[in-house]
């Protein structure tokens, strides 16, 4: 049993929803004061952005949701910028020196969001959120503990307020 974050590409493998995964643009209050805010998801075509180059994540691109009408529609923009690499945690770093925007997920962006180091853009057009998933091999003669387990996190990863900070 593995937990994954992102949607699941075709694959032999069973899924089980455990949880939402909301993803936000973030930049330090620094980089945005030296090089704007962006408006609108196009404008990153003008800003450094730190993207993932590793092919299990962002394979599509970072996803935003745009207003057709009374409906939205989900796109997906590939911004580019001086600095790309395979590591989420390396990107973390680059944005929190001031390096560029990056699209993460809110559990890991949220510390820094409320305590004013990181600051959300372009959330009016923040993208539905994706999935946090169990996955495993096959739903036959799965184990007691990995049903348990997966009871487990479907509980906790459910409950509203899970994924905020506590006091």
């Amino acid at each position: 049993c593995a937990v994954r974050v992102g949607d699941m590409p075709d694959s032999s493998l069973v899924s089980v929803r455990l949880a939402d995964n909301r993803r936000l643009c973030v930049a330090t209050p620094k980089y945005l004061k030296q090089h704007g805010t962006p408006l609108h998801p196009n404008d990153l075509l003008k800003f450094d952005c730190l993207a993932l180059s590793s092919d299990a994540s962002q394979t599509r691109g970072w996803a935003f949701s745009m207003k057709k009408g009374d409906a939205s529609e989900v796109i997906h923009l590939k911004p580019g910028g001086p600095l790309d690499c395979s590591d989420g945690q390396v990107l973390h770093a680059w944005c929190l020196a001031g390096y560029g925007l990056a699209w993460r997920s809110i559990w890991e962006v949220e510390a820094e969001i409320a305590a004013g180091t990181l600051v959300p853009v372009l959330e009016e057009f923040a993208a539905p959120p994706n999935g946090i998933y169990a996955v495993f091999p096959q739903r036959k003669h799965l184990p007691l503990r990995v049903r348990l387990w997966i009871d487990f996190l479907k509980h906790h990863y459910g409950q509203t307020g899970f994924w905020q900070l506590r006091p």
